[in-house]
């Protein structure tokens, strides 16, 4: 049993998916900061690259 937790603790660690998420998280927020004053292109545009930062991290 305690092997099986520990497997589980180390393949969360080791997901990765935190490292995309923190890398586009400074577009997303841009992106729905620049919604507000501007036209909603803009902001989308800049989430979406976010977004694909995120997808392209494959850790």
């Amino acid at each position: 049993m305690c092997k099986y937790i520990l497997g589980m603790i180390i393949a969360l660690i080791l997901n990765g998916c935190v490292v995309g998420d923190a890398v586009a998280l400074p577009f997303r927020v841009t992106g729905a900061v620049v919604n507000v004053v501007t036209p909603d292109v803009v902001g989308d545009s800049i989430s979406t690259t976010g977004d694909a930062i995120d997808t392209s991290i494959p850790f």
